[in-house]
């Protein structure tokens, strides 16, 4: 059986947004109607996290100043970001979503 990356055509951000409302509102504590009526700011996004979908034949998007949101029985997702816009994925079998928050520190 072939397997292969499911990416949802791109819609209008507002449109994603209104969809997942009731899981970015689980997700950012702010009621459904607030989230649809001004929608996310840059406050919502962490130059620190990151998102990866990772499918099991070894693809993997990572998008940076990002967060996700997760249907288990859709098998959907969602990835909010801050400057590559609003992304649905269809999840395979054995997909991996993953939320990655980085705090670098180095020292010269």
């Amino acid at each position: 059986m072939s397997v292969e990356m499911q990416l949802r055509p791109l819609r209008p951000p507002k449109d994603v947004l209104n969809d997942w409302a009731a899981e970015l509102e689980a997700k950012l504590g702010r009621p459904q109607a607030e989230l649809r009526k001004r929608g996310l700011s840059a406050y919502d996004f962490s130059s620190a996290c990151a998102v990866e979908v990772r499918y099991p034949f070894g693809c993997t998007h990572r998008i940076k100043s990002a967060f996700v949101v997760v249907r288990p029985q859709g098998r959907q997702a969602a990835v909010f970001s801050e400057h590559a816009g609003y992304l649905e994925f269809e999840l395979v079998e054995d997909c991996v979503v993953a939320e990655i928050r980085e705090d670098i520190y180095w020292q010269e």
